[in-house]
């Protein structure tokens, strides 16, 4: 059983799709996804051989050795752009996710879809897809244990957007993002008191939301 914010993330495949998942540790994300037949199939990479071979193990349990491939690879590395429909990333900085996804140009198809859960920068990854012609389509908080963001993304070669205030605002909704601005503007109105006082209007803008 995944946990909830895996859960969150799994929620956000397409039916249908071939989907890649990067830093996959256990494969229990493309195991989940497999079993439900939500995906046809799948491809597991890691960057370490040690979540390569207990995925290994938990995709053998399963019996999906012929629907899910595990790959030990750098990021995208492992992966070819035409076997791929929906790429997740999830678990890791978004400082991290954005230097995958800048490190492999190819995402830049608009029929790809981008499932990524980062675990901290999360206004840095913003910034890479607003100011790199992303869309974001869709943008969650869940909780499970701690609040964690789920995002969906395409390439839709929209213009540069280059507003730091947007970078911490995201895309969430009205009212399901308030509880993420609010938090969020409180972080920041202590960095601003702290040496970053040009974060004090975005504090101040997020608070108002």
């Amino acid at each position: 059983m995944l946990s909830k914010r895996l859960a969150a993330v799994a929620a956000m495949v397409r039916q249908g799709s071939r989907v890649a998942d990067i830093g996959t540790d256990h494969a229990y994300l493309p195991v989940h996804l497999a079993e439900n037949g939500t995906v046809p199939s799948a491809i597991a990479s890691d960057l370490r051989k040690g979540p390569c071979a207990s995925a290994q193990k938990t995709v053998a349990a399963a019996g999906l050795a012929d629907k899910i491939a595990v790959r030990l690879g750098d990021g995208l590395s492992s992966v070819s752009p035409d076997e791929v429909d929906d790429i997740v990333i999830a678990g890791m900085g978004g400082e991290t996710i954005a230097a995958i996804l800048a490190a492999a140009p190819w995402v830049r198809d608009g029929r790809l879809r981008l499932i990524l859960q980062p675990m901290s920068k999360l206004e840095v990854l913003h910034a890479f897809l607003m100011t790199g012609g992303f869309a974001i389509d869709e943008e969650i908080t869940v909780r499970d244990g701690h609040d964690y963001v789920v995002l969906r993304a395409h390439f839709a070669d929209l213009p540069p957007i280059d507003d730091p205030f947007l970078f911490w605002r995201g895309a969430f909704k009205v009212p399901d993002g308030r509880d993420y601005w609010q938090k969020t503007a409180a972080y920041l109105k202590v960095r601003a008191a702290h040496g970053e006082p040009q974060l004090a209007d975005i504090a101040a803008r997020l608070a108002a939301l």
